[in-house]
C-alpha cells in the first residue's frame, strides 16, 4: 500500500511539474506573442508618422488633418487694423478651409509693426518653437522700400525661404504682396522671382485691391493698413492659391538652388548677447542703458552685423559705430512695444569692433539692446 502511495506521489508531483513547465513555456510564448505584437505596433506607428511628416498641407487637406500655420510678416501681417479677431485675414482663411477642406488650422505669428525683412530673418531663427508647420504665409515688403536695396531685400527673402524648408522640406510658402505697395515695383519683382524660383504661388493683394470694386481708400484705415472689407480680399486671395494648388495636387518636396548668390552668407546664424566691453548697462535677458555715458562694444569676424533691439514707449536714442566710425543714429522711441532689425554691414571681413552708445534717454526712459545678430 505504501509502494502504491508513494507511485501516485511521485505520480502527482511529475504531473504538477509539467503543468508548471506547461505554463512557464505558455506564458513565455504569450510574452514573446506581445513582445512582437508590441514591436509590430511601434513600427506601424513609425510608419505612420514618416508617412503623415512626409504629407503636405494639400494631402493633409484631402485626409482632413489639423493644420499648423505661421505668419511671418509686418502690420498687415498680423492683421492690424482687424475690427475683432475674426475679422482677421488668417482667421478668415482659416474658417474657409474649415467649411471647404473640414480641416483645423492653428495660426502662429512672428510679426510685428514695421518688420522687414531683416528682422523677419533674425525673429525666425531666434525663435525656439519645434512645431513642424504646414503652411507659412510672408507678408511683408512695404517697409523694406526704405530701409534696403532690392538686392538686400531679396538676400533676405530667399533666406527665410531657405530656413523654412531646411526646418520642413514640405512646408508650403505662400508668398504675399501687400497691397499697400499701390503699384509693382522692384521689391514685388523680387518676390515674384524668388516665388517661380521656388515653385511658389504668389498671392498678389495688388492686383486683387485694382480688380475690387470698392476704391483702394475703401478698403484701408490709412494710407496702407487695410480695414475689414480689405482683410477679407486678402484672405480671399490666399485662399484661391490654396484651391488651385489643391485641386492640381501640388508637391511642395522641391529640390532647389540658391537664385541669389550673396544669399548663402545667411547660411549660419549667430545671436551673440554677451559684449566684449561693458560701460553702464545692465545684461540680463535684454541689455539696458539707462545713462549718456553707458556703451557696448561687440568684436566680430563675420561678415554680417546686425543690431537687434526694442522699440517702446519713452524709448532712448543710439549711436552705432563700426571700427569708430558713425553709422548710424537710432530712435527706440514708439508708442508701443516691438523688437526692430537695424543692418549695420553685409560685406565685412577681417576683425572688426562694433559699438553702441547712448546718445539720449528721457526721464525714466532706457535703450534696450537685444543682441547682435552674425553669420
Amino acid at each position: 500500500m505504501k509502494k502504491i502511495l508513494v507511485t501516485l506521489s511521485i505520480l502527482l508531483i511529475m504531473v504538477a511539474i509539467y503543468g508548471i513547465g506547461v505554463g512557464v513555456t505558455r506564458e513565455k510564448n504569450n510574452e514573446k506573442r506581445l513582445t512582437a505584437i508590441a514591436q509590430q505596433h511601434r513600427e506601424e506607428g513609425q510608419i505612420e508618422d514618416e508617412v503623415a511628416s512626409n504629407m503636405n498641407v494639400y494631402e493633409d487637406l484631402t485626409q482632413k488633418q489639423d493644420i499648423n500655420a505661421l505668419v511671418i510678416g509686418d502690420s498687415i501681417g498680423q492683421s492690424n487694423g482687424s475690427s475683432s479677431d475674426n475679422a482677421k485675414w488668417y482667421n478668415l482663411i482659416a474658417k474657409d478651409v474649415k467649411t471647404k477642406y473640414k480641416s483645423t488650422i492653428t495660426t502662429d505669428l512672428i510679426t510685428g509693426g514695421g518688420t522687414t525683412g531683416i528682422r523677419a530673418w533674425v525673429e525666425l531663427n531666434n525663435d525656439k518653437a519645434t512645431k513642424q508647420y504646414d503652411v507659412a504665409y510672408m507678408c511683408f515688403g512695404q517697409k523694406d522700400q526704405w530701409s534696403m536695396t532690392p538686392e538686400q531685400f531679396g538676400i533676405f527673402y530667399e533666406g527665410i525661404i531657405i530656413k523654412l524648408k531646411k526646418t520642413n522640406p514640405n512646408i508650403e510658402i505662400i508668398p504675399i504682396i501687400e497691397s499697400s505697395f499701390r503699384e509693382h515695383n522692384n521689391y514685388s519683382k523680387v518676390i515674384e522671382e524668388l516665388s517661380k524660383h521656388y515653385n511658389l504661388q504668389v498671392a498678389d493683394t495688388i492686383l486683387t485691391f485694382i480688380g475690387a470694386s470698392e476704391s483702394y481708400e475703401n478698403l484701408t484705415t490709412d494710407v496702407e493698413i487695410p480695414n475689414d472689407k480689405g482683410y477679407s480680399y486678402y484672405a480671399k486671395t490666399v485662399e484661391k492659391v490654396i484651391d488651385d494648388n489643391y485641386k492640381a495636387k501640388k508637391k511642395t518636396n522641391i529640390k532647389y538652388n540658391v537664385l541669389y548668390k550673396d544669399t548663402s552668407k545667411l547660411n549660419a546664424f549667430i545671436f551673440n548677447k554677451t559684449p566684449n566691453l561693458n560701460n553702464g548697462f545692465t545684461i540680463n535677458d535684454e541689455i539696458v542703458g539707462d545713462k549718456l555715458t553707458s556703451s557696448l562694444t561687440f568684436n566680430t569676424t563675420n561678415s554680417l552685423a546686425i543690431i537687434h533691439y526694442l522699440r517702446q514707449p519713452n524709448g532712448g536714442k543710439f549711436n552705432v559705430y563700426l571700427d569708430g566710425n558713425l553709422v548710424k543714429e537710432i530712435d527706440t522711441n514708439s508708442t508701443y512695444t516691438a523688437s526692430y532689425s537695424e543692418l549695420i554691414s553685409e560685406n565685412l571681413v577681417g576683425q572688426h569692433k562694433i559699438k553702441i552708445q547712448v546718445t539720449s534717454v528721457n526721464k525714466g526712459g532706457t535703450v534696450k539692446i537685444l543682441g547682435l545678430a552674425t553669420n
